[in-house]
Parts: structure tokens; sequence; C-alpha cells
């Protein structure tokens, strides 16, 4: 008849150490100067001042801060007039709500929101 096979695959071997724990001690006491050792205390912690505090910190006039989300559903036909509104004018949808809402007379700085919706780099 036929022959047993070996199986392909065979287990993996048990994983042994390399090195014994006397090995170990007598690596880390003969490698202890040059500072590769884990430290057995947890180092001091250190606190490091700033030197500009936020008050003294120029605003960049580039990068504006930023502000709460609006998040809110419009029917499909509206979503598609702003989409083909932006699309025309090369800029955002969402350039075209802040600019109606500054035309309502809301405090809105346009010059702070980049009308093609690229990030300033």
């Amino acid at each position: 008849m036929t022959e047993m096979m070996k199986p392909v695959f065979q287990p993996a071997p048990r994983p042994r150490p390399r090195t014994s724990p006397e090995e170990a001690q007598q690596l880390a006491a003969a490698t202890g100067d040059l500072g590769f050792t884990r430290p057995s205390v947890a180092p001091e912690v250190l606190t490091i001042k700033p030197v500009i505090t936020e008050d003294q910190a120029p605003k960049s006039p580039i990068a504006p801060a930023k502000g709460a989300a609006l998040k809110f559903e419009v029917p499909d036909e509206v979503w598609i007039a702003l989409r083909q509104e932006a699309l025309n004018r090369r800029v955002t949808v969402k350039y075209l709500v802040l600019e109606a809402l500054a035309a309502k007379g809301y405090n809105v700085d346009l010059s702070a929101v980049p009308e093609d919706g690229r990030r300033i780099r």
C-alpha cells in the first residue's frame, strides 16, 4: 500500500532563552556605565517653563482659530444647487454658506476663509 507520508508543515520548536539569567546579569553589570540599561526607578519629572506665554505669542493671521462646527441636513435639491454654484465659482460650499451669513449681517471674516478650500501650508 502507501507509506505514511510526513506532514509538510512541522510545528515550530519551543523558543529557548539564548542567555542564562547569570549571563544577563553579567552583561548588565559590564554595560551599566554605557547608559543603555533600563532605570530601576522612575526618573525625576522635569518641568520646563515656556519662554513665551500665550499672551505674548504672536497671533498668525494665516491660520485663524478654530470655531465651532455646524452640521445640518438640507434637501437634495438645495445641496445640488449649492454644489453646482460652488463648482461654477470655484469655491467651497462652506465659503458659500459663510458668504450668505455675512450678507445677512452676521460678523463673518471672509478673508480668513480660503475660497477654494486649499489648505495654507
